[in-house]
């Protein structure tokens, strides 16, 4: 009798605790939903630097090859903390960026300066530079693209 009491009860728990875990779930992926709507630009952390690009893709045309190409990507801290480029890496050799090393004030404004080595390239122009910061979006891609003849 002491057998059946004791498994009726610990069957009783399992199912309390599998309803809960169920319920606990659907309201997770409730919330989840929820915060799938939220934009970038909606979400503003405080404390935090803010990194917002004027423009993320510059489109330079058609271009000579052998002569050299500078783009300037400008940018403002929007945050409410002191923003810091840590790093700017480039998809390709015939890219050199040049960018603040200093932190950033909030509303304070720079610019990513990129130097395009046209030597030996021909044809469609599609590169990337990941700009690496302390930013609420650590990541921010600018593209380049273009045509050399």
């Amino acid at each position: 009798m002491k057998k059946i009491a004791i498994v009726t009860c610990t069957g009783l728990v399992v199912l309390i605790l599998g309803v809960a875990i169920v319920l606990q779930k659907k309201t997770t992926l409730y919330v989840e939903n929820k915060i799938e709507h939220i934009t970038p630009d909606s979400l503003k952390v405080p404390n935090m630097p803010v990194l917002k690009f004027e423009k993320t893709r510059y489109d330079f045309g058609t271009a000579k090859k052998d002569t050299p190409i500078t783009v300037r990507f400008e940018f403002r801290n929007e945050g409410d903390a002191p923003l810091v480029i840590e790093k700017v890496d480039v998809s390709c050799g015939c890219l050199s960026p040049n960018f603040p090393k200093q932190p950033m004030r909030p509303d304070e404004k720079g610019a990513v300066e990129v130097m395009i080595d046209t030597k030996g390239i021909t044809g469609v122009f599609n590169k990337t530079l990941f700009v690496r910061s302390n930013a609420t979006e650590d990541v921010i891609l600018l593209r380049i693209i273009g045509q050399i003849k």
